[in-house]
């Protein structure tokens, strides 16, 4: 019987969170132009910096304000009104973001009245300048994402009229989450794929281009790529709004769909087949678009790719750790191709995650324990006594992987032992097939000895149904539609 574990350990041993500003300066890495000032010592901005250089490998321009001992006894006024002014003058941005960190949290600095005090003593700048609440001892770096989405959607967002009481740009939010730039790609490539003319996007915020990006000359003065700041204020004049993620954008985009009386949907991160046909299927009631033939093509064939990997699949072992909207989209596709969920672990403290796996687990059967506010130290006594057959989940766990003998499939943030994740994607139904793959020649190759001499594992008889539970196309239908044509 399936049961969440809220781990009692204080202290965490080789976690799978990093810190809050983390999240605050990915999200800012999606607007055009925009630059991070983080409020806190010099390490406060390096670390992230380094974090997210190793997994994305591009440049990551992030201030500071240099906070030393100095500045903790008497407080960071000065410092963070020169790095105001440096930033502005220097990098001449779109937008500033600063962020809290630990040490100005604690120290009881007021970062919005002294951006207040600086725009008071400097009426030439006009560009925005935010603030986001990122204490690490609060939450994670999905939290750090998921304050700074709430700042954006209440602080630009605005109603316009366009003509007739029009108020509509045909365009629908999309809020990803943390996820990677492929992710970002595949959901703007599906989209294209609805109905005639597809649809068009606003991404709250698009970091695709940003932190996947090209080499051009002449080198441009930002970044090409991200959500500009009039689209930030446009996205109140859109058909609605769909998160992809509970925990990262969730809250923002309910705060639109009641601001701004728009259609708003908080669904499960579009992994697998039924997760990605209640995302389109939202698109579809939203913008009045049908899914294309191609879509439907995709989807065959991330049918076709179950059927024909369940010999390899079925009842394996299997432990997902890392963020909790990423670990409850992979425990579904999971049992969608026939793998027996052990273990799925997060270090958020959260309820809805729980609640979640617990769906999952009753729908299919499952006896799995689910860790909350845990850790890889846990998950690693857990394999111990209980091993499994594959481990998904970030570079973090390749230790577990190396003392047991156990395949890892990486998934999540960071991957920084391997080339090229971020331009993955596991969104879809192509990125699934890609996962998919990756996770059965990762157990074909790692696997136990006798599982690199397979041919095939045990067939079983499996019910349609459970591939296509959701409902938005019917396979039957798939195959009519494709002959005519």
């Amino acid at each position: 019987m399936s049961a969440v574990i809220k781990q009692k350990r204080m202290v965490a041993i080789n976690p799978t969170r990093s810190c809050a500003p983390i999240g605050a300066i990915m999200g800012g890495m999606g607007v055009h132009g925009s630059v991070s000032i983080v409020h806190g010592s010099q390490g406060c901005a390096t670390y992230p910096r380094h974090q997210m250089a190793r997994h994305f490998r591009e440049p990551i321009e992030v201030a500071t304000t240099s906070l030393t001992e100095r500045t903790t006894v008497y407080g960071g006024r000065e410092n963070l009104l020169a790095a105001i002014k440096n930033v502005c003058e220097r990098c001449h941005p779109t937008m500033i973001t600063v962020m809290s960190t630990c040490l100005s949290e604690t120290i009881g600095d007021d970062i919005p009245g002294i951006i207040q005090e600086f725009l008071d003593m400097n009426p030439g700048v006009d560009i925005p300048i935010i603030s986001v609440s990122t204490p690490s001892y609060i939450g994670t770096h999905i939290t750090g994402f998921d304050n700074f989405l709430k700042e954006i959607v209440t602080y630009f967002p605005i109603r316009s009229d366009r003509g007739a009481g029009d108020r509509s740009n045909n365009r629908i939010n999309i809020i990803p989450g943390w996820v990677n730039p492929g992710d970002i790609r595949e959901i703007k490539a599906m989209l294209r794929k609805m109905g005639d003319e597809g649809v068009n996007p606003l991404f709250l915020t698009d970091y695709s281009d940003v932190l996947d990006g090209g080499v051009y000359r002449p080198m441009p003065h930002h970044p090409k790529g991200g959500t500009t700041i009039d689209e930030l204020r446009d996205s109140a004049n859109s058909l609605g709004t769909i998160a992809i993620q509970e925990h990262v954008g969730g809250a923002a985009a309910r705060l639109l769909g009641k601001k701004f009386e728009m259609p708003s949907e908080v669904l499960p991160m579009p992994v697998g087949v039924e997760n990605t046909d209640t995302f389109l299927r939202n698109v579809s009631e939203m913008t009045g678009m049908k899914p294309s033939g191609e879509l439907m093509d995709e989807r065959a064939r991330l049918l076709d790719a179950v059927v024909d990997a369940h010999m390899f699949l079925t009842d394996l072992e299997v432990a997902i750790f890392g963020d909790p909207d990423i670990v409850s989209g992979l425990v579904r596709f999971a049992c969608e191709v026939g793998l027996n969920v052990r273990f799925a672990l997060t270090s958020s403290d959260s309820k809805s995650f729980g609640d979640t796996c617990l769906g999952i687990a009753d729908d299919v059967g499952l006896d799995m324990e689910i860790l909350v506010k845990s850790d890889l130290h846990e998950l690693h006594k857990k394999i111990r006594d209980e091993p499994v057959d594959i481990i998904i989940g970030t570079s973090k766990g390749k230790f577990i992987s190396r003392e047991e003998g156990i395949p890892l499939v990486r998934v999540g943030f960071p991957v920084e032992d391997r080339f090229g994740y971020q331009r993955k994607a596991i969104v879809g139904y192509r990125g699934s097939i890609s996962l998919l793959d990756d996770i059965v020649n990762s157990y074909l190759t790692n696997g136990k000895p006798d599982a690199r001499d397979v041919i095939s594992n045990t067939l079983l008889e499996k019910d349609e149904k459970l591939m296509c539970t959701s409902g938005l196309f019917s396979p039957v239908m798939e195959v009519e539609n494709n002959n005519k044509g």
